[in-house]
């Protein structure tokens, strides 16, 4: 699977997002800023659809999706570091693809929020040095998979002046956020797109 390397040009992102959700079918600055980015509720879960969580790939009672877990779970991380960084970057061509309408509306309006300021922002992902699935679910026509991450990650955000006004580069934060991933079950479009994020 040749496939991203994490993000490069915004053209480039937009085309590895595409290859990688492809993949999920058969199968990113990072700030406070995203993390109100979650209109998926985890309220009305079907326990009979959760899936214990997995790590190893191995498919469990209650996966729904029609692929294998580890290479779902390959995609999403992928997804994970184009999405933080692409948001950092203030890159909407790439980052509209990879998100339903409701979360790209969110990261638009708090990427515009900080033009206005002139703040540019600079996100570094160490590692993702955790990724697990949670649960996967068929609600209707829709399919979820709700992922674990935990990523060590550094952030920085500049004024006009480039004076920092945020964070620091040199100060790597322990992030951790379960993401939730979903698709059109019946539609012949591959691609995943991110629904929710929330603070594990």
């Amino acid at each position: 699977m040749e496939l991203i390397t994490l993000l490069i040009a915004a053209g480039a992102a937009a085309f590895f997002g595409y290859r990688l959700f492809t993949v999920l079918g058969r199968k990113t600055g990072h700030t406070p800023d995203l993390r109100p980015v979650t209109p998926a509720s985890d309220k009305n879960s079907d326990p009979a659809e959760l899936t214990p969580a997995m790590t190893d790939g191995e498919p469990q009672k209650g996966w729904v999706v029609d692929m294998d877990p580890a290479l779902f779970l390959d995609g999403a991380r992928k997804a994970y570091a184009l999405i933080v960084e692409g948001f950092a970057k203030g890159d909407r061509e790439a980052l509209e693809p990879l998100l339903t309408p409701k979360v790209y509306d969110r990261y638009a309006n708090a990427i515009a929020n900080r033009e206005q300021k002139q703040h540019v922002s600079t996100t570094e992902i160490e590692r993702i040095s955790e990724s697990e699935i949670l649960e996967s679910r068929r609600d209707g026509d829709t399919v979820q998979v709700k992922v674990r991450f935990k990523a060590d990650i550094s952030t920085e955000t500049k004024d006009s002046d480039g004076k920092v006004v945020s964070g620091d580069l040199t100060r790597l934060t322990s992030v951790e956020e379960i993401w939730t991933f979903e698709k059109d079950a019946d539609s012949r479009d591959p691609n995943w797109k991110l629904a929710g994020v929330r603070t594990a």
